[in-house]
């Protein structure tokens, strides 16, 4: 994933992932930058998978944790901004799906910094959820808001401090 667009949302340095799934381009939603991000989450699948039903590795399902921030900092942003700028009519609740995976991260990451031992069964299904639901789902339509753009984009709102919505 080294070269992938956006793959400055990298996984921890360590050993190769053997693959539980594979990216192919039946997941791909037409933009370089997004399906370089969703390979996180298809990166964090084979991560994770392998710890399932084991004990003593909460360090690995932290790091992955710590990789889905990162992927939910950049890409909701991005991915966001580009839905306002294309016209997509069903952005703000595709921005709400976001809000609610952004909730659940961090939920996880609050616990971890509690004291609280990662679930990795919880963190393998939320991740499969995701790709599944959602980037196979919800993000495939927009698809054709991509080449083209809906005549009346919405404007890009402003909060009252002047930055983007």
């Amino acid at each position: 994933m080294t070269d992938a667009p956006g793959s400055d949302i990298a996984p921890a340095e360590g050993e190769p992932v053997a693959s539980f799934i594979a990216w192919t381009e039946a997941m791909s939603v037409g933009h370089e930058r997004f399906d370089g991000h969703h390979r996180v989450i298809i990166d964090g699948l084979n991560r994770v998978h392998p710890l399932l039903g084991t004990t003593g590795r909460e360090a690995e399902v932290h790091a992955v944790i710590e990789t889905l921030e990162d992927f939910v900092l950049v890409h909701f942003s991005e991915e966001e901004r580009l839905l306002r700028e294309i016209g997509y009519p069903d952005w703000r609740p595709h921005k709400a799906m976001h809000d609610a995976m952004y909730e659940l991260v961090f939920k996880m990451k609050a616990d971890i910094e509690h004291g609280r031992t990662p679930d990795a069964q919880l963190l393998f299904a939320i991740l499969n959820d995701w790709l599944v639901g959602h980037i196979l789902g919800e993000d495939r339509k927009y698809i054709p808001y991509l080449d083209h753009p809906a005549p009346r984009a919405e404007p890009i709102w402003h909060r009252s401090n002047g930055r983007p919505f």
